[in-house]
C-alpha cells in the first residue's frame, strides 16, 4: 500500500514538473551520467531543468527533476548489506546572476521521493518508501577558457551531504572541425549521519563540447569509510534547450 501511495504521489509531481513551464519556458537543461566503482557499486541519474517566466527581483526562477538509481554496500551490526535505491525529487529554485556574469549563485528546495530495497533484510532494514527534504546551493564561475562550479546538498533522509568543487581550464582550441577540450580537477565528499559514514574523492577529468552536447569522462581516487580506498571512473552528458 505505501509502495502504490508513493508511486501516485510521484506520478502526480512528475506531471507537475513537466507541463507547469511548458506553456512560457524559455531555456532548460537535460543532463545525465554514470558513476562506477571498484566495489560494484555505483551511481546513475538523469536531470530535467526548465526555466520560469518568473523574474522576481531580477532572480531567475526554474524547476528541477532528478531521477536516481544506485547500489551502495555498508556494515550493519557486522553484517555487510547490499542496498539498491531509486530516487525522485522534484524541487523549485532561484538563480542570481553577479554583476551580469560571469558568477551566478543557485539555490534548490525540493522533496527527495525514494525507494530502498535492502538485503540481507534484517532488523528495520528490508524494503523501505521514504520521503525527505532536499537543499542545495551551487555557484558557478564561467568563462570559455575556463570554469569553476562548486556546489553543496543536503537530504533529510540518511542525514545525507554532498558537496563538490570541479575546476576546468580549456587546453585545445582547433582552428577548424571538431573539437576543444577541456582537462581540470574534482574533489568531493559525500556522508551520512545516521549511518556514520562518509566518503571523500579527487581526481581529474576531461570535457569535451561536441556541437549542442558536452561530453565529460572523469576518474580518480576514492577513500570509503566502510571499504576502504579504491578508485572510481565515470561518464556525463549534458545540453542546453
Amino acid at each position: 500500500e505505501g509502495g502504490a501511495d508513493m508511486a501516485v504521489l510521484a506520478s502526480a509531481l512528475l506531471a507537475l514538473i513537466i507541463l507547469l513551464p511548458c506553456s512560457s519556458a524559455s531555456a532548460g537543461d537535460l543532463f545525465s551520467g554514470v558513476r562506477l566503482d571498484n566495489n560494484e557499486q555505483y551511481f546513475a541519474y538523469l536531470g530535467l531543468t526548465e526555466e520560469l517566466p518568473w523574474k522576481p527581483l531580477g532572480l531567475k526562477t526554474f524547476v528541477q527533476l532528478f531521477v536516481t538509481g544506485q547500489s551502495y554496500i555498508y556494515e550493519f551490526d557486522n553484517v555487510e548489506i547490499e542496498a539498491n535505491v531509486q530516487s525522485l525529487t522534484p524541487s523549485l529554485g532561484v538563480t542570481k546572476v553577479i554583476g551580469g556574469g560571469p558568477w551566478s549563485v543557485s539555490g534548490l528546495l525540493g522533496a527527495e521521493l525514494k525507494w530502498t530495497k535492502e538485503s540481507p533484510d534484517i532488523g528495520d532494514l528490508g524494503r523501505r518508501d521514504q520521503v525527505g527534504v532536499f537543499v542545495q546551493i551551487e555557484g558557478m564561475h564561467w568563462q570559455e577558457t575556463y570554469n569553476l562550479h562548486a556546489m553543496v546538498s543536503y537530504a533529510s533522509l540518511d542525514d545525507f551531504f554532498f558537496g563538490r568543487i570541479r575546476g576546468k581550464l580549456r587546453t585545445h582550441l582547433p582552428e577548424t572541425g571538431c573539437c576543444p577540450v577541456l582537462v581540470g580537477l574534482e574533489v568531493g565528499g559525500m556522508g551520512s549521519l545516521e549511518f556514520n559514514f562518509n566518503a571523500v574523492q579527487v581526481g581529474p577529468l576531461v570535457e569535451v563540447p561536441v556541437g549542442r552536447f558536452s561530453l565529460l569522462a572523469h576518474a580518480g581516487f576514492q577513500q570509503d569509510s566502510d571499504l576502504g580506498s579504491g578508485g572510481y571512473g565515470g561518464l556525463e552528458i549534458y545540453t542546453a534547450f
